[in-house]
C-alpha cells in the first residue's frame, strides 16, 4: 500500500498516533502506559482529538479503550510493528507524510509531550499524571502505593529537570519551601526552570 493511499484512510486519532510515533527520530515508545499517557496530553491540547479518544479515568490514570484500538489497526495495516511500539518501515514513510503536512506547532507539542513522558520511570510517569490531573486517579490501582512514594518521585523529577520546583512540590504534596528544604538536606541543587 502506497503511504499517499494510507493516509486517506487514517482517522484522526490514527494520524496522531503515527505522528507521535515518528517524533523524535522515531524513538520507540516505552510501553502501553507510557503511550497512553502520552496520547492523552497531546489529545489535551486538541479538542477533536480530546472528543474522539474520549479518555476515562481507569486502573493506572487516563486511559481510552479507542486509543488502543486505533493501534491495534495500525499494527494489523502494518504500519506499527507487532511486537514493539515502533513504526514499521512503511509507518515511517506514512510519518514522513503526516509531517510534511502537519503544523510546527503540532509537530513541537508532540515531540516535546514524547521526550518528556517516554524517559520517566514508571512511577514518576504515574506520579507527574496523578498529580497533574487528579480526577483521572480515581479508579486507579496504583495510587495509593504511588502517595506513599509521592517525595522521591517529585525529587526524582526536579532533579532530572523534568519539572519545575512549583510543580515537583505540588508533586511531593509540600510548600515551595518545605520542598527546597529537603532538597538542601539532599545537597540537591535548585535551579530555575
Amino acid at each position: 500500500m502506497e503511504s499517499r493511499y494510507a493516509e486517506d484512510y487514517l482517522s484522526v486519532t490514527q494520524k496522531i498516533v503515527v505522528l507521535l510515533f515518528g517524533a523524535n527520530s522515531f524513538q520507540p515508545i516505552r510501553g502501553k502506559t507510557w503511550y497512553q499517557k502520552e496520547l492523552f496530553l497531546v489529545a489535551e491540547n486538541i479538542p477533536r482529538l480530546i472528543e474522539e479518544t474520549d479518555f476515562e479515568e481507569d486502573l493506572l490514570g487516563p486511559y481510552s479503550e479507542l486509543a488502543d484500538n486505533e493501534l491495534e489497526q495500525l499494527r494489523t495495516e502494518g504500519i506499527v510493528e507487532k511486537r514493539r511500539l515502533e513504526l514499521t518501515p512503511f509507518g515511517r514513510k506514512l510519518a514522513k507524510l503526516l509531517e510534511s503536512k502537519a503544523s510546527k506547532n503540532l509537530l513541537q507539542l508532540i515531540s516535546e509531550i514524547k521526550s518528556f513522558l517516554n524517559n520517566l520511570t514508571y512511577d514518576e510517569l504515574l506520579g507527574f499524571i496523578y498529580y497533574s490531573h487528579p480526577k483521572m486517579r480515581t479508579e486507579s490501582i496504583e495510587f495509593k502505593r504511588i502517595e506513599k512514594i509521592r517525595q522521591p518521585i517529585a525529587i526524582s523529577l526536579y532533579g532530572k529537570r523534568k519539572v519545575s520546583l512549583g510543580k515537583a512540590a505540588e508533586i511531593a504534596g509540600l510548600s515551595q519551601e518545605e520542598f527546597m528544604d529537603i532538597l538542601r538536606e539532599r545537597s540537591i541543587p535548585v535551579f530555575s526552570k
